[in-house]
């Protein structure tokens, strides 16, 4: 007799963590997400949770071992700005069996249907865009701090189910020693001089005025984009309260005009996942220690990510991006490239060619690429996907192997 498998709505969160010892034993180039940020988009510490609009599921074998996962959710202020009702579906798992796939996936998309969504969305994150974001489809390597990362049978199990790609979303790789310094010297100073631009990092003793700089520049950069939600400097001063003990101040640069206001932000920092080894996503008394060990003595491998980068529209042909970059290069005699092998900048939206050919032009190229996936849960919903790039060219890595 075959093994069974058996479906049940959960809450505590405990066996929802349990289903990545399942999928992931044994590979070396898998690290665990922190608890913390899983339980930050999954319970009520979520902005966007209001009680009714987020479902929870596993599938154990043989009603004990915990083989899958799926989160099924509806960001209801998004949606009152979209024509199609669209749910998602996020932090999926599962082992390489189909019928433990097919249990999470119908009872995710009967749930939003009952909801009244005529589409879902996958694999994404309940809430902000910036992390947790598409299915990795080019690139196993180790993944970097809050990038999702998948075996690639998940592939199958999507795209066999009816899901088709709706947006690209990709990390660009470069080698912070290898950015082209002589030649942002000499931009940022003709900006600085023609425009009167200047750029200042966050100080870590004054969080709270770096947050509403930070908060300016992102809603004048950002909101004439699809799925905008403002930000303030109270929604952004916490996250920077908890960044503190790894932000790095030459990490961070935001960029002003002659009256002194925020014009654009280039935000990143160190990537944890470099000293997460062993400690399996919890953050205690066990794994504590040996994180901030890492973080204090270990000198390599280092890298960066890169978080938010955005400049007013107003201020984009003016050379603002080659600015910030440059004051982040050159901070503390160079600090960053003699600390930083890779910067890795993530979340880039393939169809935005504006950031991937900024990015390009500062010797970053694409190195690992996720898909979030759209599917009809009626038969009259339609939509226009994204424009997408040519990755065919990008390495698949080896999934499973050890490497950066």
């Amino acid at each position: 007799m075959g093994k069974s498998y058996q479906l049940r709505e959960v809450k505590d969160l405990a066996p929802f963590h349990q289903v990545l010892e399942e999928v992931y034993r044994g590979n070396p180039q898998y690290v665990y997400p922190l608890r913390g940020d899983i339980e930050g988009v999954l319970t009520e510490q979520n902005k966007a949770y209001d009680g009714t609009n987020l479902k929870l599921w596993i599938v154990s074998e043989e009603g004990t071992r915990p083989v899958g996962r799926i989160a099924a959710f509806i960001d209801r202020s998004r949606n009152e700005e979209l024509e199609l009702p669209v749910g998602g579906i996020g932090f999926f798992e599962s082992i390489e069996v189909d019928e433990v796939a097919e249990l999470l996936f119908n009872a995710a998309e009967n749930w939003l249907r009952d909801q009244g969504m005529h589409a879902v969305d996958g694999p994404i994150n309940f809430g902000e865009r910036d992390k947790f974001w598409g299915l990795l489809t080019r690139g196993w390597y180790r993944p970097i701090y809050q990038e999702t990362y998948n075996p690639p049978y998940y592939q199958r199990m999507f795209e066999d189910r009816g899901y088709r790609p709706h947006e690209q979303c990709l990390t660009m790789r470069g080698v912070v020693a290898e950015f082209p310094g002589e030649r942002l010297a000499g931009l940022a100073g003709r900006v600085r001089e023609r425009y009167g631009l200047y750029t200042r990092q966050i100080d870590k003793n004054n969080l709270r005025q770096g947050a509403e700089d930070f908060a300016a520049a992102y809603n004048s950069a950002f909101s004439h984009w699809p799925y905008f939600k403002p930000l303030t400097g109270d929604d952004i001063y916490p996250t920077f309260q908890q960044m503190k003990p790894i932000m790095d101040p030459h990490l961070t640069c935001l960029a002003y005009n002659k009256e002194d206001r925020p014009i654009g932000l280039a935000g990143l920092i160190p990537d944890i996942n470099c000293f997460m080894k062993g400690v399996n996503g919890q953050l205690n008394w066990k794994g504590l220690p040996r994180f901030l060990w890492r973080l204090k003595f270990q000198k390599k491998p280092r890298n960066c990510k890169g978080i938010a980068f955005g400049i007013v529209s107003d201020y984009q042909r003016m050379g603002v991006y080659p600015l910030l970059v440059d004051a982040m290069f050159q901070s503390g005699n160079q600090h960053n490239s003699r600390t930083y092998k890779y910067v890795d900048l993530a979340t880039i939206r393939g169809h935005n060619t504006v950031m991937v050919k900024t990015c390009q032009q500062m010797n970053t190229q694409v190195h690992r690429v996720h898909i979030a996936y759209r599917k009809a849960l009626v038969p009259t919903a339609t939509w226009e996907s994204f424009a997408m790039m040519d990755v065919e060219n990008v390495d698949l890595g080896v999934y499973g192997v050890a490497a950066l």
